[in-house]
């Protein structure tokens, strides 16, 4: 019975192994989740238009990606390049405050040089002629606007010189699909008293915010543009620690799991995870600089001297969001290794199985031999009981060395 089980444990050992090889295999081509893939949209005229290649007129979907097994990595379009631009205005000082939704860009307002602050929500970024005309009125370099359709950049500030451009990913949880993480682009435009945000779609992550500006609560309506400016990326780095807490809860259910059973699928969750913090760090980690950049007067002229200490407190967040990811692929690093060493020591308690049993066999085998010799004089054969002494012989041997592997703890 030993023996059948301890062969079943090899044979399901080395399909293991042979499947895992396959997995990691195909995985290599699909390491960066986050390709873009040709998106063909009609052209309205019977043919089809390559939005990919089409750099003037880019329609970029929302991507999102689950952390677990099997899920991590899997695109998902959402956003519908059919909706139109949704252009959400505030205009505000201390002591006044209006709001408005408009459609076309024309009927954005300039509020220059009358002291109030402007705050312009742009929700979507699919068309380009509502961004250019954003992008005249308000003095916006075409580069700058082709960042904004492009929603494949890396987190960066562009400092120009009147204004500030920063591209960053917004990160979160999407609860009303299965507690999904999405990963959306958002761009920032500030100049004096004017910051226009720029997402890929509606969503109500700032909308704390904007419910602060309504009640004139806080410090914004009292504060300059750059102060909202900061209110909103301390909003993405807020939601940057709560997806890495989820994370963290499932890096523990992993720890557990593998102090309990030795599964395929175990693996393939610490591989998927560890990708998603390679990806998860190359696109936090650029905002360290970033925070310390605006902090330098003399840089970014916009960023007034009093919100340095808030932009203090942003970056102690960001430090402790790429510590968090840092921790985290070590432990996984590590999982991985502790997982290999429990696979190695099911192969040794196999082995060791089978050496035992082997072990045991050679000295019966030597006299089951030496019985089987086709002498003619052997006086034992011709004993009565001769069979049965040597039978019982034999199991008193196998009993004994049994016993003495069990006293030396060997199995």
């Amino acid at each position: 019975m030993r023996v059948k089980r301890a062969l079943d444990v090899l044979s399901a050992i080395s399909k293991l192994k042979r499947s895992m090889v396959t997995s990691l295999t195909k995985r290599k081509s699909t390491f960066m989740p986050f390709k873009r893939n040709k998106t063909f949209i009609p052209t309205g005229q019977g043919g089809f238009t390559n939005h990919a290649l089409n750099r003037g007129s880019l329609t970029r979907r929302l991507t999102q990606f689950g952390f677990g097994a099997c899920s991590s990595g899997t695109l998902v379009h959402l956003s519908d390049p059919t909706q139109p631009v949704t252009l959400n205005v505030f205009v505000y000082d201390e002591n006044t405050y209006s709001e408005g939704k408009l459609k076309k860009a024309d009927d954005l307002p300039i509020t220059e040089g009358d002291g109030k602050m402007t705050w312009i929500d742009v929700d979507g970024v699919h068309q380009q002629d509502v961004i250019a005309q954003i992008g005249r009125r308000y003095n916006i370099h075409t580069l700058v606007q082709t960042d904004v359709t492009t929603t494949e950049q890396r987190t960066k500030l562009d400092v120009l010189d009147d204004a500030l451009f920063l591209v960053c990913k917004m990160i979160f949880r999407d609860v009303s699909k299965s507690e999904t993480t999405i990963i959306e682009q958002v761009s920032f435009y500030l100049k004096e008293n004017v910051l226009i945000t720029f997402q890929e779609t509606p969503k109500d992550l700032f909308d704390t915010i904007k419910n602060r500006i309504r009640q004139g609560k806080g410090r914004i309506r009292k504060s300059k543009i750059d102060y909202l400016f900061y209110s909103l990326v301390d909003i993405i780095v807020d939601h940057y620690m709560d997806v890495l807490d989820t994370m963290g809860m499932k890096v523990e259910s992993i720890d557990n799991q593998l102090m309990k059973t030795l599964k395929r699928d175990t693996l393939e969750s610490i591989y998927d995870m560890k990708r998603d913090m390679l990806y998860l760090r190359a696109i936090i980690a650029p905002l360290k600089e970033i925070i310390l950049k605006l902090q330098k007067q003399e840089e970014t002229q916009i960023m007034q001297e009093s919100t340095n200490i808030y932009l203090k407190d942003l970056f102690d967040h960001v430090v402790q969001v790429n510590d968090s990811i840092d921790t985290y692929r070590e432990m996984l690093a590590s999982f991985i290794d502790f997982y290999m060493m429990l696979n190695s020591n099911a192969m040794n308690e196999v082995v060791k199985t089978l050496t035992i049993i082997s072990t045991i066999f050679i000295p019966l085998t030597f006299i089951s031999g030496v019985y089987g010799m086709n002498f003619q004089y052997m006086p034992e054969l011709t004993f009565k009981y001769g069979y049965f002494i040597v039978l019982g012989f034999m199991a008193v041997l196998a009993i004994t060395m049994l016993s003495c592997f069990k006293k030396k703890k060997w199995f």
